[in-house]
């Protein structure tokens, strides 16, 4: 036997060397204990989290516009203004909610008045429609200006045909 293979064996029968103070837990090493299983009110707990799980997934699949009407809701209420938009446009068109046009102009007014200009342009195209916004006369032209400037086409087009011909005075 070579002198390599003596000291391998002598290093795998020195199982427990002598501990060393240096070292921290003085050269031991702890073993694993066994996991204790959890307690029956951990495992409902985690249940109850799967169940939902499953009714949240299960609720947004096959009920997408409800829950993003609901959510829409919650931020609009926090003052976003691309959710009161499309709040304003999901009342307006029944899409996760009944129509109701009061609804409608009410949340596209609180979009409008921050300055989003989708909201200003729907708004005025209510106004025109004949919906009761609430907009005084020229207000309507003012708002498709202030869309048209940020951008939005149909805004641009609008002032180019209905506007020239002074259908935006009402």
């Amino acid at each position: 036997m070579t002198s390599a293979e003596e000291e391998v064996r002598r290093r795998l029968l020195d199982v427990a060397p002598e501990p060393n103070e240096s070292l921290p837990f003085h050269g031991r090493v702890r073993l694993a204990r066994r996991k204790k299983p959890d307690p029956w009110y951990i495992k409902a707990a985690e249940g109850l989290l799967l169940c939902l799980a499953l009714g949240l997934l299960y609720a947004t699949y096959y009920h997408f516009e409800h829950v993003h009407f609901h959510v829409n809701r919650f931020y609009a209420n926090l003052g976003y203004k691309e959710a009161q938009h499309n709040l304003g446009h999901s009342y307006m068109h029944g899409v996760g909610a009944d129509h109701h046009a009061e609804s409608a102009i009410y949340w596209l007014k609180q979009a409008s008045d921050q300055g989003h200009a989708k909201a200003q342009y729907n708004l005025a195209i209510s106004h025109l429609r004949g919906f009761n916004t609430g907009l005084q006369p020229g207000e309507a032209r003012k708002l498709i200006e202030q869309a048209a400037q940020a951008g939005i086409p149909e805004a641009q087009k609008t002032l180019e045909t209905i506007c020239a011909q002074g259908g935006c005075e009402i």
